[in-house]
């Protein structure tokens, strides 16, 4: 588990970064200290295990503009380069940047984070097949059964890679370092996405571990998958899931990030360019029993939950719930679901310090896009923000209004066109509103092949 110091430098670190989200701030428009555009549309423009590319667009009359991770400067470049490429960084880490414009010693303010999450690690060093042994010694040509047998064995720095479809509840109770972290995933070798029906679950303790390009299917009451609990679920700090396909076929929550139950707060969990869907029961009616949801924060310190695909659940796409501290939602397309966001508290605690910028929230199925829930009128949460979203569709609305514990700032009402949303392509058709949010290529707009 992470010393102290390490979990509040990153805690810090997070502070430090979502300060630069006042409503107020950002966006394509002059800045008031300067008079100069804020780049505008910022993308991730690719990303590979040790590099990340980023660009934008030209602010009118800036000289040049300065790249920045954090409080480094990665770039300093002049007016006709809109994109940087830094190599060197580490397999499925986070590097969040951003851009300013320059002229002489006038400078804009700074754009949104541009959220680059790198590729897993995706040298094998042990296998997992359907047709293997847990007798074998995990090699390629000797691969074991089960991934129970995997993650039950494995050590700091280990991919371990599955080939094939599974049907086992996978509980993670030994992680990696912060150096040398752990990561399941699919071979890359074989073309194709590895299935894993059951509960997937990364206890307490089990820190530093990466789930990348699996298919999860959690589905209740299937095979040896018994009862009600969601997957995946996240006791553990430092957890990073990236480009999977997660679903349960409409039979329980998916994503439990932390608890407050005894199970263990997760502290800077990253959910990164996945597609969640079909999570949660439904009734004949179609809506969902205002329990089962897409993305559930219980508990989490610093989640970033960025450029996800979050459609078709039963519930909230989003629940920030009760004990959501210093969430980022951003970048994310979420269509579809039963609410979208929720910002609330509950059982003696508030979620605060969390944004919501620069979503697309649309075409929610049971009330608001956006909406709160403060379970006692005198605990509202702090500090939460609600900032250039495209939202529209909801069936009560956008944003629910007043607002009461968060700070609503400039935002798009807007009806996008998808290509097909009721299959799950969330491509924006030529012309549609809210365009620009829906270019990025990192986010999985498309079903995954």
């Amino acid at each position: 588990m992470p010393s102290l110091p390490r979990l509040l430098l990153l805690l810090l670190a997070t502070c430090a970064l979502v300060a630069s989200f006042a409503v107020g701030s950002a966006g394509a428009r002059p800045s008031t200290r300067a008079a100069l555009m804020v780049p505008p549309t910022p993308q991730l423009a690719g990303v590979t295990e040790t590099s990340a590319t980023i660009r934008w667009g030209a602010s009118p009359g800036a000289t040049g503009y300065l790249v920045t991770r954090g409080s480094r400067v990665v770039a300093q470049v002049g007016a006709a380069t809109r994109s940087i490429t830094e190599r060197g960084l580490e397999a499925a880490r986070w590097y969040p940047y951003q851009v300013v414009a320059l002229r002489g010693s006038t400078r804009s303010g700074r754009t949104d984070i541009i959220p680059a999450v790198t590729a897993a690690a995706a040298t094998c060093t042990k296998y997992v097949s359907w047709s293997g042994s847990d007798s074998a010694d995990g090699s390629s040509g000797a691969p074991w059964r089960t991934v129970a047998k995997l993650v039950a064995n494995w050590r700091p720095g280990w991919v371990g890679c599955l080939r094939g479809a599974f049907v086992e509840d996978v509980s993670i109770r030994v992680g990696g370092t912060a150096a040398a972290p752990v990561t399941l995933r699919s071979d890359p070798a074989t073309g194709s996405r590895a299935y894993l029906t059951g509960r997937l679950w990364i206890a307490r303790g089990a820190d530093h571990v990466r789930v990348a390009g699996l298919s999860l299917d959690g589905r209740a009451n299937v095979g040896i998958t018994k009862g009600d609990l969601p997957s995946p679920t996240v006791n553990a700090n430092d957890a990073v899931f990236i480009d999977n396909d997660v679903y349960n076929r409409r039979t329980r929550i998916c994503f439990d990030i932390g608890s407050i139950r005894g199970y263990g707060t997760a502290v800077g969990t990253i959910v990164a360019r996945n597609r969640i869907h079909d999570c949660g029961a439904r009734g004949a009616d179609g809506n969902g029993n205002n329990h089962h949801h897409g993305i559930y924060v219980e508990s989490g310190r610093a989640t970033r939950i960025v450029q996800n695909v979050i459609y078709g659940n039963a519930d909230r796409g989003i629940q920030l719930f009760p004990d959501a501290q210093g969430t980022l939602v951003l970048g994310n397309v979420l269509d579809g679901n039963g609410e979208g966001i929720i910002f609330s508290g509950g059982d003696g605690f508030v979620s605060s310090g969390n944004r919501a910028i620069g979503n697309v929230v649309t075409n929610s199925r049971t009330r608001y896009d956006i909406e709160y829930y403060w379970e006692n009128p005198a605990q509202v949460g702090r500090a939460n923000v609600v900032a250039r979203n495209c939202i529209g569709g909801g069936k009560w609305g956008g944003i629910a209004l007043p607002a009461k514990g968060y700070a609503v700032g400039t935002n798009v009402t807007a009806a996008p066109s998808y290509v097909a949303r009721l299959a799950g392509d969330l491509r924006p058709r030529a012309g549609s509103a809210c365009r620009t949010w829906l270019t990025s290529p990192l986010v999985p707009l498309r079903p995954f092949s």
